[in-house]
């Protein structure tokens, strides 16, 4: 009889145990379903963002060309005015560079003629001197125009700028 005592008082604990195997095995596996639910909701949602959003292009290191000072009398009907730039032109690449190169004595003619058609009213303001930065681009594109380097030239900064 003792033997029937041992395994009945065995059996409930045994069922116990199981029980408590099984409510834990279901509730991992709600678990799991649940962080697999939100990793599906979430996660490609960020990642239907993240391929919708705009990638940057990396930045491209721009190439310089500098240009020799330039000094020229300026449009003024009062007085006697001269405006002395050093020029470095922002382009698309080496190519570009090379061809501008290549082509300077024009690049200058056309620069030399825009910023001898100026008055001083005209670029004293940082507005004017911003508009005369793009005309400036504009002049030196003129001056490439009809090569494999058109429209190469895409900014231009001032290094050096006295209006006197």
């Amino acid at each position: 009889m003792a033997d029937k005592k041992d395994t009945a008082a065995a059996a409930p604990a045994k069922g116990g145990k199981g029980k408590l195997a099984v409510i834990a095995a279901a509730g991992a596996a709600v678990l799991l379903a649940g962080a697999g639910g939100a990793w599906f909701v979430f996660g490609k949602s960020a990642q239907v963002q993240a391929e919708a959003a705009p990638k940057a292009a990396p930045r491209r290191m721009p190439v310089f060309v500098e240009l020799d000072t330039f000094t020229v009398n300026l449009k003024d009907k009062e007085d006697e005015r001269f405006l002395q730039a050093r020029l470095v032109l922002e382009v698309r690449d080496s190519a570009v560079s090379e061809m501008l190169k290549t082509l300077m004595p024009s690049v200058r003619n056309e620069i030399l003629l825009l910023l001898g058609s100026k008055q001083v009213a005209e670029i004293a303001t940082r507005e004017g001197k911003e508009k005369l930065a793009q005309e400036i681009v504009a002049s030196a594109n003129k001056a490439i125009a009809g090569t494999p380097a058109a429209n190469g030239v895409e900014a231009v900064n001032f290094t050096h700028l006295i209006v006197q």
